[in-house]
């Protein structure tokens, strides 16, 4: 079965994550397999989400400021590449929306990356994920934990329950060449100041890109806004701390 929440729920859900414990408790049962939201079908799946996530993504919750302005900004003659593109919830949304050219993920947690394959072959999605990250093209250290929300870069200070694996990097430049991309679109948890410098994208017209004050604070935000304002961008909007940048 899959769960479609009533308007009125899909709405307080959206916007009082209190409420979705609660929500949960009433609408998920073990027939509920899957989970709609803007045409979009999420599957369940217990490695990466409870209940209450899964009624967030039925309130179309999850991602909804990168959602927003990629739905405004992104249209059909782009070429996407999203660096940290998780479970794949944004892309999905996003490829449903405006359809682009072509639309490329990298993704490090290998979890996350078997998920979103599945949610993107369900949904009919021609979507292109690679398990990699950013970086400078060697291996590196990832801390994949049971909770999938703690997984990173760096050993979980939350848990204890994660193994450490090696995962391949690849450099931006190997990207922009390689996919030539229109649209970039970022969230990568704070690495966002090492290895995507605006300089370094040639042909690119678009990021959105979640910048993280509180993991590096506020002066590495405004030093990012200000390499790209000297790259020949300018911010045309912002959503909380996603910034979306033109040229």
């Amino acid at each position: 079965m899959i769960l479609h929440l009533p308007p009125v729920w899909r709405f307080i859900a959206r916007h009082f994550a209190g409420i979705r414990k609660s929500l949960a408790r009433h609408y998920i049962s073990p027939d509920v397999t899957a989970c709609g939201f803007a045409g979009i079908t999420y599957p369940f799946d217990s490695r990466v989400m409870d209940g209450k996530r899964l009624v967030a993504l039925a309130a179309g919750a999850i991602e909804a400021e990168e959602i927003a302005l990629a739905e405004k900004y992104i249209d059909a003659n782009d070429i996407v590449v999203e660096f940290g593109s998780g479970l794949g919830i944004a892309a999905a949304r996003m490829h449903k929306a405006v359809t682009p050219k072509a639309h490329f993920c990298f993704e490090a947690n290998p979890v996350a990356v078997s998920y979103a394959k599945n949610l993107f072959q369900m949904n009919g999605l021609q979507i292109d994920i690679d398990q990699r990250a950013l970086g400078d093209g060697s291996k590196t250290a990832f801390y994949a934990a049971d909770d999938y929300i703690l997984s990173s870069f760096d050993p979980p200070k939350h848990t204890t329950h994660f193994r450490e694996i090696e995962i391949p990097t690849i450099k931006l430049e190997t990207v922009i060449k390689d996919k030539l991309p229109t649209v970039i679109f970022c969230d990568i948890e704070g690495a966002e100041d090492k290895f995507l410098p605006p300089e370094g994208l040639a042909g690119v017209a678009k990021v959105i890109i979640e910048l993280h004050p509180g993991l590096y604070g506020d002066e590495i935000v405004q030093r990012m806004k200000n390499r790209f304002l000297a790259a020949g961008f300018n911010c045309a909007a912002q959503s909380k701390d996603t910034y979306c940048f033109l040229r």
